[in-house]
């Protein structure tokens, strides 16, 4: 059977999962990174309050298998489309979806009770059925947990890295104008998603302002690190632990907004300039609920 499923995750619920304020919006994002973007973001979900943020909305980064290594811009968006599609599923579309690939393993009988209660299954047959559905990509306990969202307000995004090295700029224009015609945000860091992580740690003119175009080529220099990454690394402390985003980043978010507006802002300039627009995310996320006084 062919793996066609990229929605899965083997960690998915967050600690914020309790809180009493459930978000009436979320914007459900897919990034190229398979941790340093995810930890971020769920930093910002984390400590949404405290960074300024309405508990009222919040920030999903779409989670994909640890060994799912896609990711050009089209396949960014192809993860927000497969959750899009989800979102739109009834409960009989996902029977008929599973039933398929599995007709000759398991009988739809076997798989409505295990959708409807897994635990009236004899657990061998149960974890069976799991292994078989995890060979496909098909994360069912991930999807159900992707499932409960479905509110009018939600928005869909894709963050991607410009990266001169692999993604051309055909490439790029192309994708930039798929979010448009859908209307999906469309958020870009030129070179990378570091660069975003570097505004919050330096001040980029004055520490890097003879090496802008240094950034902007960002070569490889070791096994592990571009430039920027290997400048973020040195500056942000980081380590097997992580980013350290309650630290290093959360405190520093304004900075990095301010930052940012000095250089590209537009899909279309940021191609060709270095630079990211996440900034209009998190302004939006900080201005969400309140009325034209700043005030919720």
């Amino acid at each position: 059977m062919i793996n066609r499923y990229r929605l899965t995750s083997t960690v998915y619920e967050r600690e914020d999962e309790s809180q009493k304020v459930l978000p009436e919006k979320r914007i459900f994002l897919s990034v190229e990174g398979n941790a340093t973007e995810k930890e971020y973001f769920d930093g910002v979900s984390k400590y949404r309050e405290k960074i300024g943020i309405n508990a009222e909305v919040d920030v999903e980064v779409l989670r994909r298998g640890k060994k799912d290594t896609n990711s050009a811009p089209q396949q960014v968006i192809e993860l927000l489309e497969e959750y899009i599609r989800l979102r739109e599923q009834k409960e009989d579309d996902i029977l008929e979806e599973i039933s398929e690939q599995f007709k000759e393993q398991y009988s739809i009988e076997f798989i409505k009770q295990y959708l409807q209660d897994p635990n009236e299954i004899p657990k061998k047959q149960r974890n069976s059925f799991i292994t078989e559905l995890k060979k496909i990509g098909y994360d069912i306990n991930y999807r159900k947990y992707l499932r409960k969202y479905n509110r009018e307000l939600d928005e869909f995004a894709v963050l991607i890295d410009r990266d001169m090295q692999t993604h051309s700029e055909e490439n790029m224009r192309e994708c930039i104008k798929h979010c448009k015609d859908n209307g999906y945000k469309c958020y870009i860091a030129n070179p990378c998603f570091e660069f975003w992580l570097l505004m919050h740690l330096a001040d980029i003119n004055i520490e890097f302002g003879e090496q802008l175009e240094k950034i902007k080529e960002n070569p490889k220099i070791s096994e592990h690190h571009t430039f920027v990454s290997k400048a973020v690394s040195e500056k942000g402390h980081h380590g097997k632990s992580g980013i350290k985003f309650a630290t290093q980043y959360m405190p520093r978010i304004n900075q990095a907004i301010n930052q940012a507006k000095k250089f590209a802002v537009d899909e279309e300039d940021l191609i060709d300039n270095i630079g990211c627009n996440l900034w209009k995310l998190m302004e939006e996320l900080k201005q969400y609920g309140k009325d034209e006084t700043g005030r919720l």
